[in-house]
């Protein structure tokens, strides 16, 4: 994302090192070493501090120029002055924190020997790049975080060859942060040692390989993020140890098998993303134990059955996200009891039945994406309470009945999506409330003989106007044109790519002169536009339609 390393103290004789990436080595600040300190001669002391001044001055000489002058501070002066350099009362450097500063070069000039004391190493958002030496396993007595994530892909850290250790410690947090360094290889069954690591972020590399069950061992974690790597095979059940554990991103991987029941036991869990892979299986009932949860990613994977009914017993959630899967069955009523939701993304799968009327207790909504299943039923006139609605997509469904009058007190909304279902009757009036409107995909315009006055601008309604930016009609558009005032809306993108469109386009585009986009089917409609465009000196966007729509 080797074989493990010997666990006796004579730590000399272990002989492996980790291919790919990692680690730090977890003993902590031993107070006996300060009080070593303490009885040593100035002259020891003295020998002691140049032996880490001369180290850190020998690495700064080993980067560009413009790197040198970033630590221009580092002189002869007392180091312990210097930017980015922490001490302890001995005058030891503990932190070395050069974080995002703009540095470029390599770490095998810098003697990590000669940095025994150091308790943090901060090296992230820079220009490192090479091979990060081995020499780093000589601050196995102190080193609690290490920290060289993002190195902003200029030569990226490929090899990070280091020594793990057991833990001596009970105390000891540690932090591992390795992101975004194009690391390659598995990540090593012997992370399972480092049992005080509470952070671990290997996201955005190229590690492959299964995640090992010794994750499991690593009982203090709470932060594991393994997302956007080439990782595979099954995620492991051992992960349901991880008591401590508020956030597990696995996402944009090739994970593959079932979400393992285990995952219920994470009750301390906020954020469970495990998006883009190739899970299959079930959605665990026991992710209703998961109390804490705010956030719930499965989207774009495999799963199969129906939403289990334990879902409504997170009542802490604000994203559910699990669009994209083979999902089937009904939207369980319980889904109403998450009053905190924000996003509820249920589109593409093969739902069926009706939308709960439960949806309508869902007030802090401001997303819903329902589109591209099989539900039928009437749209419940319950959803008008939802009053933060920006965006609802109901289209590519079997929905029936007319659209409800209520969908009007959705003052938020900005995009309305209700085309390819079996909706009758007119457009209501009471759409025409909606003055955030940017984006309207109706059922169908042809069909409506009355037309939406109230949406397009009748004269009697001027200021109750949709500011419109985008009318999805292959029909009979220019009917519109004519009888609704779309010449008054404020600018909308046209989208005409049908066949059907066949009369007067020309007349139809100038007496719209805001329209700022045109999608017109390649026909010689389109050549008449064009032509008329040019002689009328109005200049639009005009985009294929049909054969070469975008």
């Amino acid at each position: 994302m080797a074989s493990v390393p010997k666990t006796a103290p004579n730590f000399q004789a272990a002989h492996s090192i980790i291919i790919f990436v990692f680690v730090i080595i977890l003993i902590p600040f031993v107070s006996s070493s300060d009080s070593a300190v303490a009885r040593a001669s100035p002259a020891t002391k003295t020998i002691a501090k140049q032996s880490e001044a001369v180290a850190l001055l020998k690495w700064k000489a080993s980067l560009d120029n413009q790197s040198q002058s970033l630590l221009s501070s580092w002189n002869e002066t007392s180091h312990c002055t210097w930017v980015g350099i922490g001490c302890n009362e001995a005058s030891k450097v503990t932190n070395l924190t050069l974080d995002g500063i703009g540095l470029r070069g390599t770490l095998s000039s810098l003697n990590f020997s000669s940095l025994p004391h150091l308790v943090k190493l901060d090296m992230s958002n820079n220009l490192i790049y090479g091979t990060i030496p081995s020499q780093i396993g000589s601050l196995s007595r102190n080193l609690r975080t290490l920290e060289l994530e993002k190195p902003h892909n200029v030569v990226p850290l490929r090899e990070f060859s280091l020594w793990i250790y057991p833990s001596r410690s009970r105390n000891a947090k540690i932090d591992l942060e390795l992101s975004t360094n194009n690391l390659t290889g598995l990540i090593p069954a012997s992370i399972g040692n480092l049992r005080n690591l509470t952070t671990l972020y290997l996201y955005e590399n190229s590690l492959s390989g299964s995640i090992p069950q010794e994750v499991g061992m690593l009982r203090s974690l709470t932060d594991l993020e393994l997302s956007t790597n080439n990782l595979t095979g099954l995620i492991p059940a051992s992960i349901g140890n991880l008591r401590n554990l508020t956030t597990l991103y696995l996402y944009e991987n090739s994970l593959s098998g079932s979400i393992p029941q285990e995952v219920g036991m994470l009750r301390s869990l906020t954020n469970l993303e495990l998006s883009t892979n190739n899970l299959t299986g079930l959605i665990p009932a026991s992710i209703g134990n998961l109390r804490n949860l705010t956030t719930l990613y499965l989207y774009k994977n495999s799963l199969s059955g129906s939403i289990p009914q334990e879902v409504g017993m997170v009542r802490s959630l604000t994203d559910l996200e699990l669009s994209m899967n083979n999902l089937t069955g009904s939207i369980p009523a319980s889904i109403g009891n998450l009053r905190n939701l924000r996003t509820l993304y249920l589109h593409t799968n093969s739902l069926s039945g009706s939308i709960p009327q439960e949806v309508g207790m869902l007030r802090s909504l401001t997303d819903l994406e329902l589109s591209t299943n099989n539900l039928t039923g009437l749209i419940p006139a319950s959803i008008g309470n939802l009053r933060n609605l920006t965006t609802l997509y109901l289209d590519e469904n079997s929905l029936s009945g007319s659209i409800p009058q209520e969908v009007g007190m959705l003052r938020s909304l900005t995009d309305l999506a209700l085309s390819t279902n079996n909706l009758t009757g007119s457009i209501p009036a009471s759409i025409g409330n909606l003055r955030n409107l940017i984006k309207f995909v109706p059922p169908s315009l042809a069909t409506d003989s009355s037309g939406p006055a109230a949406l397009l601008g009748a004269e009697d309604l001027p200021h109750r106007r949709p500011v419109l930016v985008e009318l999805l009609s292959p029909h009979n558009v220019e009917r519109y044109m004519d009888n609704y005032g779309l010449t008054s809306l404020y600018r909308y993108n046209l989208h005409c790519a049908d066949r059907g469109v066949s009369a007067s386009p020309p007349e139809m585009v100038v007496r719209a002169p805001l329209i700022t986009a045109l999608h017109l089917p390649v026909t010689s409609i389109r050549t008449e536009v064009e032509k008329k465009i040019d002689s009328e000196g109005i200049q639009k966007r005009i985009k294929d339609g049909v054969e070469g729509e975008e």
